[in-house]
């Protein structure tokens, strides 16, 4: 719980902050403005593009750390269903086993039998 409620925070307070894109294209706005002898608002379209381009960024990060988490999950499942299959042959091998034991005791008290 503690640890949901940290990353919470922590993913706010990324979100809140600029980025790399957003900040150039603030930096674009901002000379553009300057440039055109206009006040700089701080919400030019530069700046949208580089928050939209680092929300792409975050998504497609996102979408292949998903990608890569399914296939773990997968490799989990085939290492799980490898164990359940190993566990089996282990027990049809000491069946065999045991029914081979019998049978050769079998054969040996028949052979001590004959010997009498």
């Amino acid at each position: 719980m503690r640890s949901a409620l940290f990353l919470m925070v922590s993913l706010s307070l990324l979100s809140a902050c600029q980025g790399p894109e957003q900040k150039a294209g603030a930096e674009k706005d901002k000379a553009a403005a300057e440039a055109a002898g206009q006040p700089y608002s701080g919400d030019g379209p530069n700046e949208r593009v580089g928050s939209a381009r680092e929300r792409a960024a975050k998504s497609a990060k996102e979408a292949r750390d998903a990608a890569g988490d399914v296939l773990d999950r997968q490799a989990d499942n085939i290492r799980s269903q490898a164990d359940i299959a190993a566990e089996r042959l282990d027990q049809q091998a000491k069946s065999v086993r045991d029914a081979a034991d019998e049978h050769a005791r079998e054969l040996e008290a028949q052979a001590d039998a004959r010997r009498l």
